[in-house]
């Protein structure tokens, strides 16, 4: 019977730096590519229910100029939270507020309107280019 060698290198990693060297450069160059496309070539948002509930008021008009923290639009939502091993829910008003600056282009949703997550459309905003929406 043959015994392994003792001594010997393992060379997986200096054979493979290569290629992780070129991977790390696709990637930085892939996300470099999508930031700049949201920063200056993606025109408008869309803005949508971020959770199921009512909008109770809408802060903004359309064509008005927002800036970075205003007061966009409030809803009421259920928040649960299990206190004690029970289940409590209350009905809360939260406030949304812009996370750019830019021009309202649309209000689409209006105060009394029930909304559901990721489905129903509340504002179309114009971001400012050169910033991330």
């Amino acid at each position: 019977m043959s015994e392994p060698k003792k001594n010997t290198k393992m060379t997986v990693f200096k054979t493979d730096r290569h290629e992780d060297l070129a991977a790390m450069f696709f990637v930085t160059i892939a996300v470099v590519s999508v930031l700049v496309y949201m920063a200056y070539i993606v025109p408008s948002i869309t803005l949508k229910a971020p959770m199921d509930g009512k909008v109770v008021a809408i802060s903004v008009q359309p064509e008005a100029q927002v800036k970075k923290g205003d007061l966009l639009y409030s809803m009421e939502i259920k928040q649960k939270k299990y206190v004690h091993d029970t289940l409590e829910e209350k009905i809360v008003t939260k406030d949304f507020h812009a996370k750019t600056s830019g021009k309202i282009l649309s209000i689409s949703a209006k105060p009394g309107d029930v909304v559901k997550k990721d489905k129903n459309e509340i504002l179309v905003l114009e971001h400012e280019k050169g910033v991330l929406p």
